[in-house]
């Protein structure tokens, strides 16, 4: 299963990047990891804080923060977020936050909005 998540990222970065070139942003990029990881700990943490919580409610408190972490991965928008995107899918799938199961998808839904922002028609010059 490993091997399809990877040859998808292949695809993704042999993707051609815009026509106009994009200053990368790293800062940001480290941003919107840290926004993802910083969700997925207050949801395992808000889950424990639950009076009704027993031990070994660990797993369940971890699915609910997976769930957070993908909720806050940055839209699809542009070239940068795609980017920011793609990073927090692959730190959410080293540290588990992203079951195997989904990683596909998500690494696919990446894919695709590369592919429409590459398609978008070129705005007209003016006469």
């Amino acid at each position: 299963m490993l091997s399809n998540s990877t040859s998808e990222l292949t695809l993704i970065e042999k993707a051609t990047a815009p026509s106009q070139p994009v200053q990368h942003n790293p800062r940001q990029t480290r941003a919107a990891i840290k926004r993802c990881c910083a969700a997925w700990q207050r949801a395992y943490d808000e889950y424990l804080k639950n009076p009704e919580c027993e031990e070994g409610d660990e797993v369940f408190a971890t699915h609910d923060a997976n769930s957070a972490y993908c909720e806050a991965m940055p839209t699809l928008g542009d070239y940068q977020k795609i980017r920011d995107f793609i990073a927090c899918a692959a730190h959410g799938i080293l540290v588990d936050a992203i079951p195997q199961n989904r990683a596909n998808q998500i690494l696919y839904a990446a894919q695709v909005a590369l592919a429409a922002l590459q398609s978008e028609p070129k705005p007209r010059k003016s006469a």
